[in-house]
């Protein structure tokens, strides 16, 4: 017959296993870890070991846009440019500039055709005053050309702000963004300055070029 304390000690062992027994069924069910059991993993993630990766922190603020979308963080952004004129007026300007161009550029195919005469010796000179006088007409000729070259580019210009409104509506000063009057348009419906851009650039000696807007 066994003794008492064999006897308690198996029964020890029996409720041992019983306990983990019924613990294994309970966590295959729910697919849970017992608390017992998850109580290591809390610690190990609190403890020494290895801490989560922490999402840097981005300087959103040094990255923000100025108020208003203004570049120098102005309260007002800057106004947006327009034509003074309305749609009618505009095609009664382009068709004038388109007018012009043609006038232009049958100048300037002239002029060029009289270089070329000049310079081919198409009438034979009698003189040496003769000759002298065909390379000056030749070079009268060119320059001529040239310069009608140029007021063809402003007039393929001011179309251009016409039909895009770039770089800059038509009518508007490229200088001091004002309006040009109607009158000055008139005599120069090319024209890319007012009165008082037109007096900076002669003033300080500067060409067309350096007052225009870029684009």
């Amino acid at each position: 017959m066994p003794s008492k304390s064999k006897t308690k000690t198996r029964d020890r062992a029996e409720k041992t296993e019983t306990v983990k027994s019924e613990k294994h069924e309970n966590i295959e069910k729910s697919g849970k870890p017992d608390k017992v059991n998850a109580k290591p993993a809390t610690a190990a993630k609190n403890g020494s070991g290895s801490r989560p990766a922490v999402k840097p922190v981005t300087r959103e603020i040094a990255r923000r846009e100025p108020v208003n979308g203004s570049k120098n963080g102005s309260s007002k952004p800057a106004p947006q440019l327009r034509s003074p004129f309305n749609a009618d007026d505009l095609s009664k300007w382009r068709l004038l500039l388109i007018t012009k161009r043609a006038a232009l550029t049958n100048d300037i195919a002239q002029l060029e055709k009289d270089a070329m005469e000049a310079e081919d010796g198409h009438t034979t000179p009698q003189h040496s005053a003769e000759r002298g006088s065909d390379a000056d007409l030749q070079d009268v000729s060119l320059g001529l050309a040239g310069d009608e070259k140029e007021f063809l580019w402003q007039i393929d210009r001011a179309i251009r702000k016409i039909d895009t409104s770039e770089p800059i509506p038509f009518g508007l000063c490229e200088y001091t963004k004002s309006v040009i009057p109607r009158t000055r348009l008139e005599l120069m419906p090319w024209t890319a300055l007012s009165i008082e851009g037109a007096v900076h650039l002669e003033d300080n000696h500067l060409t067309l070029e350096d007052l225009l807007v870029e684009g």
